[in-house]
């Protein structure tokens, strides 16, 4: 087989190879302890991740729908004729004024349940963005990850490409900071220490961050700051992950 074989673990993980390419993978992976666990730590890294973006649909939002379907004029059915002297009766006033104030109140909770749907709707984009991003850097010939426990509970890990210059960091277990406080991510290198932007925080056990540009970072910092964040570390950090070379 071609020497590259070996580079092949992230497109084999995602399933991205030819049949052919496949089978004389699996060949050689019977063969190749090196690959066998890369193999293994790619398939740990994938079910973390997955796991971070896994979202479940708020109860809201299907309060929202059946809200919508309430109001939304259906297909009307099929029926007979009517007959010309029923036709010929005059049709009875069905909208009050307060029939209007009505409708009026409906068309605004409408409106505001449309805000809230497409605020779900860009939550779903930007997810399905993070999970095609990380899929990509999952298949990265030179991904690479590594693990270590947060001092405050959890585990962090980090999935690596220097080809790409990205990293995709993931949070499991980590408990909800204070009122007022956040967690911060940090890209510590020889050139010093700069932001990796604010972790999401919320109900979810499993915080997951695609981060580009890595520059010369060799570790990646997690602290406890200020809500907003700080231009630079005010907090002893509760967790130092080294990035794999």
């Amino acid at each position: 087989m071609d020497p590259e074989v070996h580079s092949l673990t992230g497109a084999y993980v995602c399933d991205a190879l030819e049949p052919a390419e496949r089978d004389a993978f699996e060949h050689h992976l019977a063969r190749c302890a090196t690959c066998a666990a890369e193999v293994a730590e790619l398939r740990e890294t994938t079910a973390l991740l997955a796991a971070a973006t896994a979202q479940a649909p708020p109860a809201r939002l299907k309060t929202a729908v059946d809200a919508r379907i309430a109001v939304t004029r259906q297909i009307p059915p099929v029926v007979a004729p009517v007959p010309a002297r029923i036709a010929a009766r005059p049709r009875r006033r069905w909208f009050t004024a307060a029939g209007w104030g009505l409708a009026t109140g409906l068309a605004a909770v409408v409106a505001v349940l449309g805000v809230r749907v497409q605020d779900q709707q860009h939550q779903i984009d930007q997810s399905r963005q993070r999970d095609a991003g990380i899929s990509t850097l999952l298949s990265a010939p030179d991904a690479r990850t590594d693990s270590v426990a947060v001092r405050t509970g959890g585990t962090g890990m980090v999935l690596v490409s220097r080809s790409r210059d990205e990293a995709a960091i993931t949070i499991n277990g980590l408990s909800q900071p204070a009122p007022g406080r956040t967690y911060q991510l940090w890209m510590i290198g020889p050139s010093g220490i700069r932001s990796g932007g604010l972790l999401p925080t919320g109900t979810e056990a499993s915080n997951s961050v695609l981060a580009h540009g890595l520059g010369d970072a060799q570790t990646i910092g997690l602290t406890v700051e200020p809500a907003g964040g700080s231009a630079q570390p005010t907090t002893t950090p509760v967790m130092l992950l080294p990035m794999p070379a």
